[in-house]
């Protein structure tokens, strides 16, 4: 499998077998919808899928993002910073499956949360809910309570 080092990080295709030039097609935006890895020595590393909008615009989908090192704070918005900055698109997050059976969802939704209201994703699905670009103030409020209700469970456990 083909990985290259492209804008401060290492990439290979997921799924595929992707050649370096097919690999770069893919990450400039101009090749079919890939699941590719990437990381970034020492910071961060995840999962992320590239497509072209009807209108041109990019969509990026994020399924994995794990922040490395010692010093982990603040990481995972630097991370997304860079994916916006380098992609120029939206970002979705796309949850895993496998929720936590004590909370009902994965243990970093609130984090994920606090991205989609800070603006540094544009929209957050997972099993119980999902957040779209144009979420209005009462759905967000209403998942906000769903995650605090869910919490609140957890620790009375």
């Amino acid at each position: 499998m083909a990985n290259i080092d492209w804008k401060g990080a290492k990439w290979e295709a997921y799924y595929s077998s992707l050649t370096i030039p097919e690999l770069l097609t893919v990450l400039k935006g101009y090749g079919p919808m890939e699941v590719l890895l990437f990381e970034v020595a020492g910071r961060f590393r995840g999962q992320l899928s590239l497509c072209l909008t009807e209108d041109g615009g990019k969509e990026i989908t994020l399924y994995h993002l794990e922040v490395c090192g010692q010093k982990r704070e603040g990481r995972g918005r630097e991370a997304l910073r860079w994916i916006r900055e380098i992609f120029k698109g939206t970002i979705f997050l796309e949850f895993p499956d496998s929720p936590d059976p004590l909370t009902g969802f994965h243990p970093t939704m609130p984090f994920w949360f606090e991205m989609y209201r800070e603006g540094l994703i544009d929209a957050l699905d997972c099993e119980n809910f999902y957040l779209t670009p144009q979420a209005t103030r009462e759905q967000i409020n209403a998942v906000l309570e769903h995650i605090q209700s869910v919490l609140n469970r957890g620790e009375r456990g």
